[in-house]
């Protein structure tokens, strides 16, 4: 059950249901639990240590979030992921960032520019694809959380961890020739935000999402 001793880990969760819900969403966003999987709630329950009504209310959550989805005849399933959920996310990204890019530029001070920088230099020494990949949505939530917009934060976070998902599922193997691009881009809109530039930002983070989608579009498998 719910560990009666908890693992680190476990400790950090108020709620049985929080505990399901990331331990879920982890399982789902990494592939372990594949796109069209049948989510069933007695087994879910038995390898969480949980009751079922914890899992119940981790798959709402997550239905929710658009990562699961419930069929009839079947139940609970994990999302498909398809061209379409490409469009979505990117559309989604692109239009949150570039409408909080004004509110970027009023708020930020040199020490959150600063801040920006750092994390763009984690990206420039990422290892390997995943610490880059891991870097460089911390360098786009970190310059949207200089707007103060906590309901644009959260759809954020949310289409990143979208994001993670369908790059694991197309593109796990294939980035590096798009991350070429993207760092030169990144160095961009960090200049803009040290040239207090909304315009120029506003443009530019438009632009660096809709490059990225035609770069995966032209990736996809035929």
């Amino acid at each position: 059950m719910f560990p009666v001793d908890p693992s680190p880990e476990a400790r950090r969760f108020v709620t049985k249901a929080e505990y399901v819900y990331t331990r879920l969403l982890q399982d789902i966003v990494t592939l372990r639990q594949p796109a069209d999987s049948t989510l069933r709630i007695d087994e879910l329950a038995r390898e969480y240590g949980v009751s079922p009504i914890p899992i119940r209310e981790a798959l709402a959550r997550l239905t929710a979030e658009r990562f699961v989805v419930t069929r009839p005849h079947v139940g609970p399933q994990v999302a498909r992921v398809d061209e379409t959920a490409l469009h979505d996310v990117f559309a989604l990204l692109a239009g949150l960032e570039s409408a909080a890019a004004a509110r970027v530029v009023a708020n930020a001070t040199a020490a959150d520019v600063e801040a920006v920088e750092a994390q763009l230099r984690v990206i420039d020494g990422a290892a390997d694809a995943e610490a880059w990949a891991a870097a460089n949505t911390a360098f786009h939530l970190r310059i949207a959380a200089l707007a103060r917009m906590p309901l644009v934060d959260d759809a954020l976070r949310l289409g990143f961890t979208h994001w993670g998902r369908i790059r694991r599922h197309f593109f796990r193997q294939v980035e590096a020739g798009r991350q070429d691009v993207a760092e030169d881009e990144h160095h961009a809109i960090v200049d803009l935000l040290h040239k207090r530039d909304a315009a120029g930002l506003e443009a530019a983070l438009r632009e660096h999402n809709r490059g990225a989608l035609r770069a995966y579009m032209a990736l996809l498998p035929s």
